[in-house]
């Protein structure tokens, strides 16, 4: 048992405590609704000035839906946050771009609903296993799908108006669905876990550029990157950050 001298600090410390995690909550409550509340400023505004483009990235709602009746709006940006249904904004079909990377999106069926896309940002989707929905995409120039089990690449193989496409940090088994690609200029595979055959990418006849991280490339891959450096691609190495 404690001496009775000491009981008094004991229970100070404790009251210490408490207020502590009570003022911890409070901040975390706090800043969730300036986030909310700010993000909605942002709505507000753009609904009186009838903007072509709302940005929401990082931003926070309680309920999506609300920019749904927005048809003026043609780019919807709403990565980095808490949105996971698509259905949410499914009357808006007249967007041109669509940013939902890194959100709590699980089903990409409800792209359906957005015919006139020419961008997708649809990176590091966690939950998504199934990306068949973006190769019905048609209109498509520019796609990111970035950190993402991405396969054969079959996907992209109906897209024949792409110009750009990111897969920083994907996984693919193989590189299929680029072979001879007539549109694409564009493509990054920093960081990406490729297959090792990647010879694939010589037969993109329009491509220009070729982003790679160079000390992930077997000899063979090596190759390859040298010859497209040859023939006029510009090869953009991912530069290497030493920490000491």
């Amino acid at each position: 048992m404690l001496p009775t001298l000491h009981l008094p600090v004991f229970a100070a410390s404790l009251l210490v405590l408490s207020a502590c995690q009570m003022d911890t909550t409070q901040s975390v409550e706090n800043f969730e609704a300036e986030r909310i509340a700010r993000t909605m400023g942002l709505v507000e505004s753009c609904r009186v000035s009838e903007c072509g483009r709302l940005n929401l990235d990082s931003g926070d709602l309680e309920d999506y839906g609300i920019v749904a009746d927005m048809a003026h709006v043609t780019a919807f940006m709403t990565s980095y946050t808490d949105f996971d249904d698509l259905s949410d904004i499914a009357a808006m079909s007249q967007l041109r771009e669509l940013h939902i990377g890194s959100t709590q999106v699980r089903d990409l069926n409800g792209l359906s609903n957005f015919p006139s896309l020419t961008l997708l940002h649809a990176q590091e989707l966690r939950n998504v296993n199934d990306y068949s929905a973006v190769g019905r995409l048609t209109g498509l120039t520019e796609l990111a799908l970035g950190r993402s089990d991405l396969g054969d690449l079959s996907v992209l193989r109906g897209l024949t108006r792409l110009n750009s496409v990111n897969l920083m940090g994907a996984t693919m088994t193989s590189l299929n669905g680029l072979r001879n690609h007539p549109t694409l200029e564009s493509i990054d595979l920093i960081s990406a876990d490729l297959p090792e055959d990647i010879s694939v990418l010589k037969t993109i006849p329009n491509l220009r550029e070729l982003s790679v991280t160079d000390w992930n490339l077997s000899e063979a891959q090596r190759a390859v990157i040298d010859e497209l450096s040859a023939s006029g691609v510009n090869v953009i190495y991912e530069v290497a950050m030493i920490v000491c």
